[in-house]
């Protein structure tokens, strides 16, 4: 870079902080003059617009500085989102205080909720959604009735519900999430109930009606757009999870009789999925040149990467390397989603904010690229010093999902182990102990063998006049 091009980037930053800090002032002239010079200075600079829409109050005027920017940087959030409030597809009276702090609701400790009773619409009978065909059926009349309304339309659920994350970001609602506990009647016998924060769905002890939680806290989060059917019952989970156990050469041999008292508990639980694209930005140092030339150089560069259906837990109590153990999922073949899907299913709503969970995302696909980064910044050459200096995001989609899971403890010798079965896939993850005196014969083995081998090596050297 020469040094008239390294003093117009310095004049430019400086004039764009200069009018920034006008802009904040209430210095509006200034600020339009300091602006308009820094994007002569650079025209293709999206920043300068962006904070040339807050110089003037005329939405016109405001939508072609905005589009400008969007131009320059089609990625560039603060735009995107100005142009949505413009059109209406945020509203303002949503949007997060300018603290920025989470917000979690207005809500007390415990929340007064009203419930709907899931009733066959031909005799009013109680009526559930059935394991694996998602029919909504009725145990006394015997209807029927298929809750698919897509099943004609080519492109898959997950691909045409999929959100944009950058309207939903900035307001209330991609930062809250399920705090209170709710106080439910039931619509059908009025007995009482407390539930956990975020249940949605839940049977009555009294009378063992299906209820679809009406909470006024639920009302203020994101409802799924998605879900993912049960595939399995009861007796197919607990078959799944007793053979987990049996598995594995360092598993205890009496685990088996622990598996015998594992109860499991089933129930749809909340989840985000991410897609969208990443450009991240390297530098390390490349050998060049050979004999006595060769010497190392700097080097930068950028990769684009993109990323589909990176997968984080809404639900905190469901730890992202017990939802790793099970994965994957069949993120394809899903329903758009109905409450009737719930019916007589439980069903637990997030309390891990959607904010939140996008930067789980963002650090799981870092984790993901960085080892991969060596191989593919400056290709085919020696390298040394690698590092990952910053990233830009775009494009980035959300869902919010709901998938069956089948979950259990199991105690084994005064602790207790939990473990999880995917409703979908039938595959078991968890937690599992380990029979000490197997892993110590293993380890003493494998020394052992060591050992041997060197031995033979020794040996074989000796008879054949090697180096000993």
């Amino acid at each position: 870079m020469g040094a008239f091009e390294t003093a117009n980037e310095r004049q430019f930053e400086e004039l764009l902080r200069d009018g920034v800090t006008a802009v904040k002032c209430g210095q509006i002239r200034l600020a339009e003059s300091l602006l308009n010079r820094a994007s002569m200075l650079n025209p293709m600079e999206a920043r300068p617009y962006v904070w040339l829409s807050a110089t003037t109050e005329e939405p016109e005027q405001q939508r072609a500085y905005l589009e400008q920017a969007v131009a320059c940087e089609p990625s560039n959030a603060a735009a995107r989102r100005g142009l949505a409030l413009l059109s209406g597809k945020i509203d303002r009276q949503c949007l997060m205080p300018e603290t920025g702090e989470s917000f979690i609701g207005n809500f007390p400790v415990e929340v007064e909720t009203r419930s709907r009773a899931v009733k066959c619409p031909q005799c009013g009978g109680q009526a559930a959604s059935q394991v694996a065909s998602g029919l909504f059926t009725c145990a006394y009349c015997g209807y029927s009735a298929d809750l698919r309304t897509d099943c004609e339309n080519p492109y898959p659920v997950s691909d045409r519900l999929e959100q944009t994350l950058d309207f939903v970001l900035p307001t209330e609602r991609g930062h809250s999430w399920a705090a209170a506990r709710q106080h439910l009647s039931c619509e059908s016998c009025g007995a009482s109930c407390l539930l956990p924060a975020g249940q949605k769905a839940v049977q009555c002890a009294y009378c063992g009606s299906n209820q679809l939680v009406l909470s006024p806290e639920l009302c203020e989060l994101i409802g799924p757009q998605v879900i993912a059917l049960m595939q399995l019952d009861e007796h197919q989970a607990l078959k799944l999870a007793r053979q987990w156990l049996r598995m594995g050469m360092f598993a205890p041999d009496d685990l088996v009789a622990a598996g015998g008292r594992l109860q499991l508990r089933q129930a749809y639980y909340s989840c985000w999925t991410f897609d969208g694209t990443i450009e991240a930005k390297w530098t390390c140092e490349v050998k060049v040149g050979s004999g006595n030339q060769e010497h190392w150089e700097a080097e930068s560069g950028a990769h684009t990467a993109f990323f589909n259906d990176v997968l984080v837990s809404g639900v905190k109590a469901v730890k992202e390397s017990e939802l790793a153990s099970i994965e994957p999922f069949n993120l394809v073949e899903l329903r758009e989603f109905k409450e009737d899907y719930l019916a007589g299913w439980p069903a637990m709503i997030y309390d891990r904010s959607l904010a939140d969970a996008s930067l789980v995302a963002r650090e799981k696909v870092i984790k993901k690229l960085r080892p991969e980064l060596y191989t593919l910044a400056a290709m085919g050459r020696e390298k040394r010093n690698l590092s990952l200096n910053g990233s830009s995001w775009s494009g980035m989609t959300y869902k919010h999902i709901l998938l069956p899971l089948w979950i259990g403890t199991y105690r084994y010798r005064g602790k207790d182990y939990r473990l999880l079965v995917n409703g979908q896939t039938g595959k078991v993850g968890g937690y599992k102990p380990q029979d000490k005196v197997k892993v110590l014969f293993s380890s003493l083995s494998m020394v052992a063998l060591i050992v041997l081998g060197l031995i033979g090596l020794w040996i074989y050297l000796r008879v054949h006049g090697g180096i000993f």
